[in-house]
């Protein structure tokens, strides 16, 4: 452990319980991954594997109360955020124990005792959930955030551009995460997305912007 990370005012306990949930995420989404070798689950999960310290940094420097929207490859965030392997689990295989009735399957997880506003197969379709509810905090005084987890790729539609317009015009307490692993499905961002880094973006609309390591579960803790 270098200097920088003695920095970040965690305990040691709590570092070793963002290990443990990155471990869990890890090792759910395998299982996942096994029972679509196995044809047990049917369709094409999106897997979280490789990301796994965006979710645990961010949601570890979130309250209970706060909420989070997610992405087609929301797993690791449902987790992060507290939710129970099991009923992911049985969600994902379509049972009635599942935490949508098993209707929801594995881009519709949805927990709002949690603060998990849901997993969306919408690409960018968890931008403008997230304003919404950080909008409800304003007007009712809640005094909860919002982080919204989407890719590079929803970075470049309309939804993007309008919820980070509507969030700096009205100061809502939005954390707008963008996990770019450089590619929207089969695409290069290369090919779509001008400059290097989306978190440059955020300048244009009076807003922070920060770029970290995703790898770095210390990093992305810090900066949220």
């Amino acid at each position: 452990m270098n200097d920088q990370h003695m920095e970040t005012g965690l305990s040691k306990e709590r570092q070793v319980e963002m290990y443990r949930t990155m471990c869990r995420i890890r090792a759910f989404e395998m299982q996942v991954y096994r029972g679509v070798e196995r044809g047990v689950i049917a369709g094409g999960p999106h897997l979280y594997v490789g990301e796994e310290a965006v979710a645990t940094g961010v949601c570890g420097a979130l309250r209970a109360g706060d909420y989070i929207t997610s992405t087609h490859r929301g797993h690791g965030h449902l987790i992060a955020k507290g939710g129970q392997m099991k009923p992911m689990m049985a969600e994902i295989l379509g049972k009635a124990t599942g935490y949508c009735r098993g209707k929801g399957g594995s881009m519709h997880i949805a927990d709002l005792d949690l603060g998990i506003l849901g997993a969306n197969g919408i690409v960018g379709g968890g931008l403008p959930t997230a304003v919404g509810a950080a909008l409800s905090s304003r007007l009712k005084g809640g005094g909860w955030v919002v982080a919204s987890f989407f890719g590079d790729g929803a970075a470049n539609t309309g939804s993007f551009h309008e919820s980070l317009n509507l969030a700096a015009a009205w100061r809502l307490p939005v954390i707008f995460v963008n996990e770019n692993n450089r590619f929207a499905m089969f695409t290069p961002m290369s090919w779509t997305t001008a400059v290097p880094d989306i978190a440059v973006r955020a300048a244009g609309y009076g807003m922070a912007g920060l770029t970290v390591d995703g790898n770095d579960v210390l990093a992305v803790h810090r900066g949220a």
